[in-house]
Protein backbone atom coordinates (compact mmCIF):
# COMPACT_ATOMS: atom_id res chain seq x y z
CA UNK A 1 0.00 0.00 0.00
CA UNK A 2 1.40 3.12 -1.14
CA UNK A 3 0.55 6.67 0.54
CA UNK A 4 0.60 10.08 -1.73
CA UNK A 5 0.27 13.46 0.48
CA UNK A 6 -0.22 16.44 -1.79
CA UNK A 7 1.62 19.17 -0.64
CA UNK A 8 2.48 21.79 -3.25
CA UNK A 9 -0.40 24.46 -2.74
CA UNK A 10 0.32 27.69 -1.42
CA UNK A 11 -2.11 27.95 1.48
CA UNK A 12 -3.19 31.78 0.65
CA UNK A 13 -6.01 31.89 3.32
CA UNK A 14 -3.67 30.61 6.43
CA UNK A 15 -0.91 33.79 4.87
CA UNK A 16 0.04 34.96 8.69
CA UNK A 17 1.35 31.10 8.54
CA UNK A 18 2.42 30.82 5.07
CA UNK A 19 4.31 33.32 4.46
CA UNK A 20 7.73 31.66 5.51
CA UNK A 21 6.46 28.16 5.19
CA UNK A 22 4.62 25.53 3.07
CA UNK A 23 0.90 24.83 4.69
CA UNK A 24 1.88 21.04 5.47
CA UNK A 25 4.88 22.87 7.61
CA UNK A 26 3.29 24.51 10.06
CA UNK A 27 3.53 23.59 13.73
CA UNK A 28 0.12 22.01 15.42
CA UNK A 29 0.82 20.47 18.85
CA UNK A 30 4.73 20.83 18.61
CA UNK A 31 5.25 19.20 15.40
CA UNK A 32 4.46 20.08 11.74
CA UNK A 33 0.86 18.87 9.85
CA UNK A 34 3.03 16.40 7.49
CA UNK A 35 4.27 15.04 10.42
CA UNK A 36 1.84 14.02 12.08
CA UNK A 37 -0.06 12.09 8.96
CA UNK A 38 3.76 10.75 8.37
CA UNK A 39 4.11 9.18 11.91
CA UNK A 40 0.35 7.77 11.93
CA UNK A 41 1.08 6.09 8.51
CA UNK A 42 4.17 4.70 10.27
CA UNK A 43 2.53 3.25 13.04
CA UNK A 44 0.32 1.46 11.21
CA UNK A 45 2.44 0.16 8.87
CA UNK A 46 2.61 2.16 5.96
CA UNK A 47 6.21 2.73 4.69
CA UNK A 48 6.09 3.80 1.16
CA UNK A 49 5.52 7.19 1.52
CA UNK A 50 5.16 10.32 -1.58
CA UNK A 51 4.73 13.52 -1.12
CA UNK A 52 4.43 16.09 -4.13
CA UNK A 53 6.37 19.51 -3.17
CA UNK A 54 5.57 22.95 -4.78
CA UNK A 55 5.37 25.75 -3.13
CA UNK A 56 8.34 26.52 -0.65
CA UNK A 57 9.61 23.07 -1.50
CA UNK A 58 12.66 23.53 -0.17
CA UNK A 59 11.38 23.02 3.46
CA UNK A 60 9.55 19.99 3.41
CA UNK A 61 12.84 17.57 4.08
CA UNK A 62 11.79 14.64 5.92
CA UNK A 63 13.95 11.31 5.73
CA UNK A 64 12.77 8.11 4.15
CA UNK A 65 9.88 10.01 1.86
CA UNK A 66 9.60 10.47 -1.71
CA UNK A 67 9.27 12.92 -3.47
CA UNK A 68 8.41 15.00 -6.74
CA UNK A 69 7.89 18.32 -6.99
CA UNK A 70 4.48 20.37 -9.14
CA UNK A 71 6.33 23.43 -10.38
CA UNK A 72 3.19 24.75 -11.96
CA UNK A 73 1.40 24.74 -8.12
CA UNK A 74 0.02 28.35 -8.50
CA UNK A 75 -1.46 27.74 -11.89
CA UNK A 76 -2.57 24.31 -11.15
CA UNK A 77 -4.60 21.94 -8.61
CA UNK A 78 -4.86 18.82 -6.73
CA UNK A 79 -5.35 16.60 -9.65
CA UNK A 80 -2.39 17.89 -11.41
CA UNK A 81 -0.40 18.02 -7.73
CA UNK A 82 -1.57 14.39 -7.81
CA UNK A 83 -0.35 13.81 -11.79
CA UNK A 84 3.09 15.01 -10.84
CA UNK A 85 3.13 11.24 -8.56
CA UNK A 86 2.06 9.19 -11.53
CA UNK A 87 5.39 6.76 -11.42
CA UNK A 88 3.84 6.39 -8.06
CA UNK A 89 0.18 5.29 -9.75
CA UNK A 90 1.47 1.23 -9.89
CA UNK A 91 -0.31 -0.19 -6.75
CA UNK A 92 -3.25 0.13 -4.10
CA UNK A 93 -2.60 3.81 -3.03
CA UNK A 94 -4.20 6.53 -0.08
CA UNK A 95 -4.23 10.07 -1.43
CA UNK A 96 -4.55 12.63 1.66
CA UNK A 97 -3.92 16.57 1.58
CA UNK A 98 -0.91 18.39 3.59
CA UNK A 99 -3.60 20.57 5.49
CA UNK A 100 -5.06 17.26 7.35
CA UNK A 101 -4.67 16.00 10.58
CA UNK A 102 -6.73 12.58 11.67
CA UNK A 103 -6.47 9.81 14.28
CA UNK A 104 -5.77 6.42 14.17
CA UNK A 105 -9.42 5.66 14.12
CA UNK A 106 -9.81 7.72 11.15
CA UNK A 107 -7.25 5.90 9.51
CA UNK A 108 -8.21 2.48 10.37
CA UNK A 109 -11.81 3.27 8.54
CA UNK A 110 -9.75 4.32 5.70
CA UNK A 111 -7.39 1.09 5.48
CA UNK A 112 -10.57 -1.69 6.04
CA UNK A 113 -12.06 -0.24 2.80
CA UNK A 114 -12.00 -3.28 0.28
CA UNK A 115 -13.14 -1.88 -2.92
CA UNK A 116 -11.69 0.01 -5.93
CA UNK A 117 -12.35 3.79 -5.25
CA UNK A 118 -13.59 5.16 -1.79
CA UNK A 119 -14.05 8.88 -0.38
CA UNK A 120 -14.01 9.57 3.55
CA UNK A 121 -16.99 11.22 4.35
CA UNK A 122 -17.58 12.49 7.68
CA UNK A 123 -21.22 11.66 8.97
CA UNK A 124 -21.09 13.51 11.99
CA UNK A 125 -19.21 16.44 10.54
CA UNK A 126 -22.03 19.33 11.65
CA UNK A 127 -21.00 19.93 15.45
CA UNK A 128 -17.06 20.33 13.96
CA UNK A 129 -18.27 22.24 11.26
CA UNK A 130 -20.48 24.89 13.31
CA UNK A 131 -17.84 25.00 15.95
CA UNK A 132 -15.65 25.82 13.49
CA UNK A 133 -17.01 28.33 11.20
CA UNK A 134 -19.78 29.84 13.90
CA UNK A 135 -23.13 31.44 11.85
CA UNK A 136 -20.96 31.14 8.34
CA UNK A 137 -21.01 27.06 8.82
CA UNK A 138 -24.04 26.76 6.59
CA UNK A 139 -22.46 28.93 3.83
CA UNK A 140 -19.91 26.07 3.72
CA UNK A 141 -21.62 23.24 2.16
CA UNK A 142 -21.14 21.21 -0.28
CA UNK A 143 -23.15 18.57 -2.06
CA UNK A 144 -22.66 14.83 -1.03
CA UNK A 145 -25.33 12.50 -1.88
CA UNK A 146 -25.19 8.69 -1.45
CA UNK A 147 -27.40 6.51 -2.90
CA UNK A 148 -27.39 2.84 -2.36
CA UNK A 149 -23.69 3.20 -0.83
CA UNK A 150 -22.48 4.83 -3.78
CA UNK A 151 -21.82 8.57 -4.15
CA UNK A 152 -23.39 10.05 -6.78
CA UNK A 153 -22.84 13.76 -6.08
CA UNK A 154 -19.82 15.52 -4.86
CA UNK A 155 -18.80 18.77 -4.53
CA UNK A 156 -20.96 21.84 -5.67
CA UNK A 157 -22.34 24.17 -3.49
CA UNK A 158 -25.60 22.78 -1.46
CA UNK A 159 -28.14 25.23 -1.23
CA UNK A 160 -29.53 22.88 1.95
CA UNK A 161 -28.61 19.77 4.00
CA UNK A 162 -30.79 17.56 1.57
CA UNK A 163 -27.81 17.84 -0.40
CA UNK A 164 -25.48 17.00 2.06
CA UNK A 165 -25.11 13.05 3.50
CA UNK A 166 -21.73 13.42 4.88
CA UNK A 167 -18.45 16.15 4.45
CA UNK A 168 -16.24 15.49 1.99
CA UNK A 169 -12.25 14.84 3.68
CA UNK A 170 -9.52 14.95 1.70
CA UNK A 171 -8.08 11.03 2.20
CA UNK A 172 -8.82 8.48 -0.41
CA UNK A 173 -7.98 4.77 -1.05
CA UNK A 174 -7.71 3.37 -4.66
CA UNK A 175 -7.12 -0.03 -5.20
CA UNK A 176 -4.78 -1.00 -8.18
CA UNK A 177 -7.68 -1.56 -10.31
CA UNK A 178 -8.94 1.90 -9.74
CA UNK A 179 -5.89 3.53 -10.17
CA UNK A 180 -5.75 2.28 -13.67
CA UNK A 181 -9.63 3.65 -13.97
CA UNK A 182 -8.52 6.60 -13.25
CA UNK A 183 -5.39 7.16 -15.23
CA UNK A 184 -7.32 6.30 -17.93
CA UNK A 185 -9.96 8.58 -17.41
CA UNK A 186 -7.20 11.12 -16.85
CA UNK A 187 -5.02 10.27 -19.79
CA UNK A 188 -8.08 10.58 -22.18
CA UNK A 189 -9.39 13.94 -21.16
CA UNK A 190 -6.25 15.73 -20.71
CA UNK A 191 -6.21 15.67 -24.59
CA UNK A 192 -9.21 17.45 -24.85
CA UNK A 193 -8.49 19.45 -21.48
CA UNK A 194 -12.72 19.75 -20.73
CA UNK A 195 -14.21 22.35 -18.22
CA UNK A 196 -15.38 20.41 -14.80
CA UNK A 197 -19.16 19.55 -14.72
CA UNK A 198 -19.52 22.51 -13.32
CA UNK A 199 -18.47 24.78 -16.02
CA UNK A 200 -16.10 26.31 -13.38
CA UNK A 201 -12.81 25.26 -13.80
CA UNK A 202 -10.72 24.20 -16.52
CA UNK A 203 -8.91 20.87 -16.66
CA UNK A 204 -5.31 21.97 -15.57
CA UNK A 205 -7.33 23.42 -12.14
CA UNK A 206 -9.70 21.25 -11.10
CA UNK A 207 -10.07 19.70 -7.97
CA UNK A 208 -10.21 16.34 -6.67
CA UNK A 209 -14.07 16.27 -6.89
CA UNK A 210 -14.10 17.67 -10.00
CA UNK A 211 -12.33 14.20 -11.08
CA UNK A 212 -14.47 12.22 -8.86
CA UNK A 213 -17.71 13.62 -9.86
CA UNK A 214 -16.78 13.17 -13.76
CA UNK A 215 -15.74 9.50 -13.08
CA UNK A 216 -19.06 9.26 -11.34
CA UNK A 217 -20.84 10.28 -14.63
CA UNK A 218 -18.39 7.97 -16.45
CA UNK A 219 -20.44 5.05 -14.68
CA UNK A 220 -17.23 4.65 -12.03
CA UNK A 221 -17.92 3.37 -8.66
CA UNK A 222 -16.93 5.55 -5.73
CA UNK A 223 -18.09 4.16 -2.24
CA UNK A 224 -18.41 6.53 0.60
CA UNK A 225 -15.93 5.67 3.84
CA UNK A 226 -17.97 6.71 6.84
CA UNK A 227 -16.05 7.96 9.79
CA UNK A 228 -17.45 10.00 12.85
CA UNK A 229 -14.81 12.76 13.64
CA UNK A 230 -11.71 12.36 13.86
CA UNK A 231 -9.75 14.75 11.83
CA UNK A 232 -9.04 18.60 11.37
CA UNK A 233 -8.56 20.42 8.18
CA UNK A 234 -6.14 23.69 8.25
CA UNK A 235 -7.77 25.62 5.68
CA UNK A 236 -7.66 29.30 7.43
CA UNK A 237 -6.18 31.43 9.97
CA UNK A 238 -8.89 31.17 11.67
CA UNK A 239 -9.11 27.49 11.66
CA UNK A 240 -5.62 27.26 12.83
CA UNK A 241 -6.16 29.87 16.19
CA UNK A 242 -9.36 27.91 16.86
CA UNK A 243 -7.57 24.79 16.86
CA UNK A 244 -4.66 26.01 19.16
CA UNK A 245 -7.49 27.75 21.56
CA UNK A 246 -9.51 24.27 21.58
CA UNK A 247 -6.39 22.45 22.67
CA UNK A 248 -5.29 24.76 24.94
CA UNK A 249 -8.75 24.10 26.49
CA UNK A 250 -9.13 20.64 26.05
CA UNK A 251 -12.18 20.40 24.04
CA UNK A 252 -9.79 19.24 20.69
CA UNK A 253 -10.76 15.52 22.12
CA UNK A 254 -14.40 16.39 20.93
CA UNK A 255 -13.53 16.06 17.58
CA UNK A 256 -9.78 14.22 17.07
CA UNK A 257 -8.69 11.77 19.30
CA UNK A 258 -4.50 12.76 19.13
Amino acid sequence: MKVIILAAGQGTRLWKYTRDNPKGMINFIDKPLLKHQIDLFSKLGLHDITIVKGYMAEKINFKNIKYYENDKYASTNMVESLMCASNELNDDCIVTYSDLIFDSSFLSSLLSFEGDMGVCVDIDFEEYWRARLGKKYKEDMESLSISEEKIIDIGRSASSFSEVDGRYVGAIKFSKKGINSLLEYYNKNKLISPLNSLGTRNFDNWHMTDLLQELINEGQIIRPISINRGWLEFDTEEDYENYNKWHNEGSLRNYIGL
